[in-house]
């Protein structure tokens, strides 16, 4: 009983989707990001309709059951952005769209703190969960830039997730916001998630797998669900990090 909080379908195989229902996911909510140059809104339209309108069929083939997140990812993103901001509502009346996200910060640029914001602002008014990204390099940074601009907008903490967060940067963030652990290469190990899950289990913690373009692995959650038995982590627990906290922040 496994849900993958954070991946990016569309660039995954059918036999990777197949191999996730097998190793007991249920549930992977799928999210935007930056396949293309994103460099006109019509990309993002166009990967925002292929999440909705193909995506949750490919699941459903696979017998998993696919939820989207529409949003604009700030490692790539138009230069009229605001047309997007404009479209957003209207992606949110789908049954499938469970949250706003990708987005965030990476570069920490003035554009990417207008887009972040905007999102924001959406989330709050339409009630509805955002995923916020943080960068590999910079995170601390990033992170501080990210708690401001959350205090200044006051949307409130239970619709937000900040995700890929790691040992340096989790005691900055308050317990009443999900926080997103990403087992991946580029950001976590099975070993060092399980370990954070030990330490902090008083936050609410949320796996995911971020399966995407790059080095990823469709077992992360598994080898980390036995990392955490390795460890003698209370079952209760497991299952909140695993399963349980993605449902209640996605409303599932």
């Amino acid at each position: 009983m496994i849900i993958d909080a954070h991946s990016h379908l569309d660039v995954r195989s059918f036999e990777d989707l197949e191999k996730m229902a097998i190793l007991g996911i249920e549930t992977v909510v799928t999210q935007s990001h930056d396949p293309y140059k994103m460099s006109v809104p019509e990309v993002y339209l166009d990967l925002w309709d292929r999440l909705i309108n193909f995506e949750v069929k490919r699941g459903k083939l696979a017998n998993l059951d696919v939820k989207v997140g529409i949003g604009i990812h700030p490692m790539g993103y138009p230069k009229n952005w605001d047309i997007l901001i404009k479209e957003i509502p209207k992606y949110l009346e789908n049954e499938n769209v469970i949250c706003i996200g990708e987005t965030g910060l990476h570069y920490l640029n003035e554009t990417e703190e207008k887009i972040l914001i905007e999102q924001l602002y959406l989330a709050k008014d339409y009630n509805i969960p955002i995923v916020i990204h943080t960068p590999e390099k910079n995170k601390k940074e990033a992170l501080l830039k990210i708690l401001k601009i959350l205090d200044d907008v006051k949307i409130k903490n239970n619709l937000v997730m900040i995700d890929h967060i790691n040992e340096e940067t989790i005691n900055l963030i308050d317990n009443d916001y999900y926080i997103g652990l990403t087992v991946q290469s580029l950001k976590l190990t099975p070993e060092r998630a399980a370990k954070i899950v030990k330490e902090y289990s008083d936050k609410k913690l949320i796996l995911s797998a971020d399966l995407g373009s790059l080095k990823s692995d469709i077992y992360a959650l598994p080898k980390t669900k036995l990392e955490m038995k390795k460890l003698n982590i209370d079952k209760n627990i497991i299952d909140k990090v695993l399963y349980y906290n993605a449902k209640e922040f996605y409303n599932l």
